[in-house]
């Protein structure tokens, strides 16, 4: 690494990351945990009230109900009404049981515990009507908003149980009882302490065991994305140091060799005999050195464009300067605003550099733009890169990277860093084309390097 390099920050987050996101992942799980364990405690309890409630529903009605029901309480005979009135009163007395109506196959209340309801027809549901002639219950959670609740309202929950029974004189009956829910309540909160402690116990109990596993499973990961780091900044390193070693060997000798032999021609020509046989040499001669010259100075051109410039301190914003007058040379007007007081290290702007590098290179072959626009900023810890021309824009259906290597190859490189490149239409016009790379990279000293 160069002396003049800043000493590239080392991220190592992944652990702190990999157990807060683990933690807070749990934590979420318990609470998703208990959420569910209330839910099913209360299902469990809801169904043990109605099971006991279907229970006691039907020993209310065969055992004690039933038997009081003859002609004469059916024919409504005070004395025969205020014997089941005393019994049914006696067996409420102890509030378990908070309500007792009969019903005749008429769907008629034959006798009921509350006021002004004896004697009148109410609508029963489909569910209660069959149970006339059988000895079936049903029970559920009643939301006494029916008509015949009217009185029982303001108690709140109940269980209500239908059961159908036979008289003493043989009659269909149904018996409709309502029970209260603070056993069932007691019961729900009972198995809930019971059952939510051993179930958030037990998760608990595997985060203790797993936390110490992703802490050692993140660490790997961690270990591998430096390691990965040090392979990426040593391929680049390597690429560099190889386009100096070939630009030097162009410089010394190709380059050299051709301006030499381009230096030679026009004495080679003026050795040539002044006569209409010696034209067509002459004239071989110097087309050849027209080319020689044109040759010499592309692969000059190219020897600028192989090493990287240096790029530390304002050295982004002066080789972005220096792409810039190339391409006014070409006829394009560029603008360039990049920071002269960069603090990000020579590694991204060496790669900022590339991305200025192709994307005016695109613009000069393809774009036939008048003016053109280039820019690096820097926001939060990513560096943004923006080459934008107002030419002829992209082609219709065709993708960016179609026929562009060059922008493939950046695509490519700049994910293999956690960056982004995008090519797209401008607004207004043209092509824009703009990359996102990270500020800081995973990485570690590369062994060997100054």
């Amino acid at each position: 690494m160069a002396a003049t390099d800043p000493p590239p920050p080392v991220r190592t987050g992944v652990v702190g990351t990999a157990v807060r996101r683990f933690v807070a992942l749990s934590a979420v799980a318990l609470v998703v945990l208990g959420v569910g364990a209330v839910v099913v405690t209360s299902r469990i309890a809801e169904e043990s009230a109605l099971h006991e409630a279907r229970l006691r529903g039907s020993t209310i009605a065969n055992a004690v109900a039933a038997p009081l029901v003859d002609s004469a309480v059916r024919a409504g005979d005070p004395d025969a009404l205020g014997h089941v009135d005393e019994v049914l009163r006696a067996r409420m007395a102890d509030a378990s049981l908070a309500h007792v109506k009969l019903w005749t196959s008429d769907e008629r209340v034959l006798w009921s515990d509350e006021e002004g309801i004896t004697g009148r027809h109410f609508d029963l549901g489909p569910d209660e009507l069959a149970l006339f002639g059988t000895r079936d219950v049903v029970a559920d959670l009643s939301d006494l908003e029916k008509e015949e609740n009217v009185q029982e309202r303001p108690e709140g929950e109940l269980l209500e149980v239908y059961a159908g029974t036979f008289d003493a004189d043989g009659a269909p009956l149904v018996v409709e009882a309502y029970l209260s829910t603070a056993e069932m309540r007691s019961n729900q909160w009972g198995i809930l302490g019971q059952l939510l402690p051993v179930t958030l116990g037990v998760l608990l109990l595997y985060m203790l065991v797993m936390v110490p596993l992703a802490v050692g499973l993140a660490r790997r990961v961690e270990r591998g994305e430096q390691h990965r780091a040090r392979l990426l900044r040593h391929s680049l390193r390597a690429t560099d140091r190889e386009r100096l070693r070939i630009a030097r060997d162009l410089h010394d000798g190709v380059v050299q060799d051709l301006a030499g032999l381009r230096y030679a021609m026009p004495v080679v020509a003026a050795h040539l005999p002044d006569t209409p046989e010696a034209a067509p040499a002459r004239a071989t001669v110097g087309e050849a050195s027209t080319i020689l010259a044109r040759d010499v100075e592309a692969l000059r051109s190219l020897l600028v464009d192989i090493p990287p410039p240096t790029l530390s301190g304002r050295g982004l914003h002066d080789a972005a300067e220096d792409l810039a007058e190339r391409a006014r040379r070409a006829g394009t007007a560029v603008t360039v605003e990049v920071p002269t007081d960069a603090t990000w290290s020579t590694d991204v702007a060496r790669v900022a550099y590339r991305v200025l590098q192709e994307g005016l290179r695109n613009v000069l072959a393809h774009a036939e733009a008048p003016t053109a626009r280039v820019a690096v900023r820097h926001e939060d810890d990513t560096v943004h890169v923006t080459v934008e021309d107002d030419g002829r824009g992209m082609v219709e259906g065709r993708p960016a990277e179609e026929g562009h290597v060059g922008l493939t190859l950046l695509r490519d490189h700049l994910a293999d860093l956690g960056g982004h490149l995008e090519v797209g239409d401008r607004d207004g016009g043209g092509t824009r084309l703009s990359a996102r790379i990270p500020a800081t990279w995973p990485t570690d000293v590369v062994p060997g390097e100054s």
